[in-house]
């Protein structure tokens, strides 16, 4: 099929950029022809992409409200223009067949802006197009990564009701897995690291340290006797200075910047994602498939993953101090063997969501929508 996938940037970059790389290598390996209509593309993606027919749309110099509100009105154009068998948008776009909603609602999700990005025209402009994306009657079918963003989307927008299949994150078990010798692996990198390899160690990734929740728990890790590692974005000057007024300086460490999460999910005993709102973490899954069990937010929909004591805990509210303590020393209270046992049944959980699945799971909705707009013409 002759597929055009829009989206501003194709790059390596947050967890939906790197999806969006995958998908388009995944569908040229099955011999569909791959059109990119974006604006900023970087060259390890296109040689990534051989093969792949790339449309570049020049947005204009300046605010980013005008380079969004241009990218798309012209990617419709250019789209409608190429004759495609069926578009798919990924991103602040409205005119397209299907749409994946990657990042969830942001409806809810700009509910936690500060006030001066709530009302900031760029934000306003957000929830205008998502809701022309629902609610505009111009997109047949509407792909989301989790049921807890179907819910609240189907909820909130009209339009959407009825067109929503939830099709689940890809995850390369292969590349995420567990350490061959976690004992000595742990070791040396905590050797290598400096760290304290007698405590418990529990890992946070993050790119957005307030919407993932590391406020409240720095608070929570006063009360607990084990070593947290912040992987992601670099600490600032607030939480740096947060840290050293809970007295947290021998406990909490930011590790250098990294591409190989892999190595620190392999090694630690514990992933925290006390997040604000997720619609599906990557981290969650890549963790899991590491066999590392988490302490997962309950505002993220990875928890459609997570079973409750069984192959990871839920923090049903992360947000509030006590709860996230609580759930921390119930988690570093489990003896080893019950903790490799939690995190051997999330790996197990992560096995059926190969990237092959995801693809046949797309390419039905794909045939599915693509005949019914052939009937409808």
């Amino acid at each position: 099929m002759k597929l055009g996938l829009i989206y501003h940037q194709f790059i390596h970059a947050g967890g939906l950029e790197n999806y969006l790389v995958e998908f388009s290598r995944q569908l040229l390996a099955r011999g569909h022809e791959v059109h990119l209509i974006t604006s900023i593309n970087a060259s390890e993606v296109v040689e990534k992409l051989k093969g792949a027919q790339w449309h570049m749309i020049q947005r204009p110099t300046g605010s980013a409200l005008l380079r969004m509100a241009y990218f798309n009105l012209a990617a419709g154009r250019v789209a409608a223009d190429l004759g495609m068998d069926l578009t798919l948008g990924f991103g602040r776009t409205t005119t397209h067949d299907l749409h994946r909603a990657g990042g969830g609602c942001h409806s809810l999700y700009s509910r936690l802006l500060p006030w001066w990005k709530r009302y900031a025209p760029k934000n306003l402009l957000e929830l205008l197009l998502e809701r022309r994306l629902y609610n505009g009657g111009h997109t047949r079918h509407f792909i989301m990564n989790s049921a807890r963003v179907a819910a609240q989307i189907q909820g909130i927008y009209p339009g959407a009701r009825d067109q929503c299949s939830v099709i689940y994150t890809a995850v390369d078990t292969q590349h995420y897995r567990p350490a061959e010798d976690r004992a000595s692996h742990r070791a040396a990198l905590c050797s290598e690291l400096r760290a304290d390899a007698s405590k418990p160690i529990a890992l946070f990734v993050s790119l957005s340290h307030r919407r993932k929740g590391l406020d409240a728990l720095l608070h929570a890790w006063r009360a607990v006797d084990a070593t947290l590692w912040i992987a992601g974005k670099p600490l600032g000057k607030r939480y740096t200075a947060l840290i050293e007024q809970l007295g947290l300086q021998t406990k909490v460490r930011a590790l250098p910047p990294t591409n190989d999460l892999v190595r620190l999910y392999q090694a630690a005993d514990w992933f925290v994602h006390p997040t604000l709102y997720d619609a599906c973490a990557n981290t969650v899954l890549q963790s899991m498939a590491c066999g590392l069990p988490g302490l997962i937010s309950a505002q993220d929909g990875a928890i459609d993953h997570i079973h409750d004591g069984e192959n990871g805990l839920i923090l049903y509210h992360p947000q509030k101090v006590e709860e996230l303590t609580s759930r921390l020393r119930q988690a570093f209270a489990l003896p080893e063997q019950e903790r490799a046992a939690m995190g051997s049944r999330a790996r197990d959980t992560m096995l059926p969501l190969t990237w092959e699945a995801h693809i046949d799971a797309w390419l039905e909705v794909i045939e599915r929508t693509r005949s019914a707009t052939l009937e409808s013409r």
